[in-house]
Parts: structure tokens; sequence; C-alpha cells
């Protein structure tokens, strides 16, 4: 069985683009799901979990460790007739999101759908593996749901990467990150990074709004 979770806040942001992705994952006789922090197993064995959340896949790859968890982008991948929208060649910097570092498929698709819908992709220095970064979220306690239902994941978190902040020098910290970035529009996967970026003065784009584009 196909399901597919839209993500609680990248809905919350981006409900359209959202929406449009929702029914074509129907299309595709997928189930849709709501929220990843739920006590009960709602995944049978070796059933296949979508999302287009960092939270989520962090999540769902510990408390659901007998299914296959991945990425919106890399399910539209597999589907040869996907209506990619041309973008003409426009340089677009890629943001990697910390929660990420470990997951080299989610990199890999981010950039080839990039590639698709033909953006000149600009890196990062600390891109890839070497992301630690995710706006303000490792600057705040997590939710008590997070370590609820990912005990381990967030035990790591925690006790390793974990900077606590005071609110004024997050927002400096914030907009002194936004002197990394060489072109007009940066894309983001992750509602940390998107959050952060904004926090700071900018105006990221998110991945959900490119591919609801052709929709």
């Amino acid at each position: 069985m196909l399901h597919y979770l839209p993500g609680c806040d990248v809905k919350k942001n981006h409900k359209e683009a959202c929406l449009r992705v929702e029914s074509y994952m129907q299309s595709h006789q997928s189930l849709i799901d709501q929220c990843c922090r739920v006590t009960h197993q709602f995944l049978k064995d070796n059933e296949t979990i979508v999302n287009n959340c960092t939270m989520c896949d962090i999540i769902l790859r510990e408390s659901h460790p007998t299914s296959d968890v991945l990425s919106l982008y890399e399910y539209i991948l597999s589907d040869q007739h996907f209506p990619f929208v041309d973008h003409h060649g426009e340089h677009i910097t890629i943001q990697d999101c910390f929660r990420t570092r470990e997951n080299t498929s989610l990199q890999n698709a981010v950039r080839e759908c990039l590639k698709r819908m033909n953006f000149t992709i600009v890196e990062l220095d600390d891109n890839r593996d070497q992301s630690k970064y995710c706006g303000v979220w490792l600057n705040n306690e997590p939710s008590k749901e997070c370590i609820r239902v990912a005990p381990n994941t967030f035990k790591n978190i925690i006790d390793y990467h974990l900077v606590l902040l005071p609110y004024e020098e997050q927002v400096k910290r914030m907009k002194e990150n936004l002197k990394r970035y060489k072109t007009k529009t940066i894309v983001v996967y992750c509602n940390g990074c998107e959050k952060g970026i904004k926090l700071g003065g900018g105006q990221p784009l998110h991945m959900i709004e490119l591919i609801a584009k052709g929709l």
C-alpha cells in the first residue's frame, strides 16, 4: 500500500500547492495520512510512505522501521510523465537541511528535480552532509510529541546538537546567514530552513511550490 503524508506545517504554509500534490498522489492510488506524530503504527510491514517534510522523515524512520520511507521528490522522479515546469536556466541556491545530512537520496532527488525544471544550481560550501542549518530549530527545545514518538533520534539531537539561544540572538544569526546566498532565489525543502531564512528577512522558495506548478 502507498501512503502520502503532506506534512502539517508544509500544508499550513503552502495549502494550495499541497492540495495539488495530494490530488496527484491520490491519482496514483495513494492513501492520504495526516500526521507522523501518532502513538499507533498506521503503516503495516513493508508498506511505502511518501513525505515532503524533513521532520516527518526523521520521525518515520524511527517509528516505522519496517516501512519504506521516501521523499515526494524521490517518488515523482519515478514518474516519466511528471509535468516539470521549465525555468529557463535561472540560477538557484539550494539550502540543505541539518535533518537531511545523512539522507543522500533526498538531497540527490531535490537536485535532480531542479535540473529537470531547468534551473542552474548554485551550491553552498556547507551543503549535503556538511549542513548544520535548520533555521533556529536547533536553538529551541524540541516538541515533546516529537521526543515521545522518536526518542532515540531526539536524544541524539538534544545531547549533541541543541544550542539554546535567546530570541534576539536567533534573529541576529538568521540575518547574518543571509549573507551566504549569492542568488536571488533560495530553495528550501524544510520548514525549519524556510522559517529561519524568513526570520532573517529573506524570501525562500519551498520545493513544494515548484513541484505543484505543473499540476
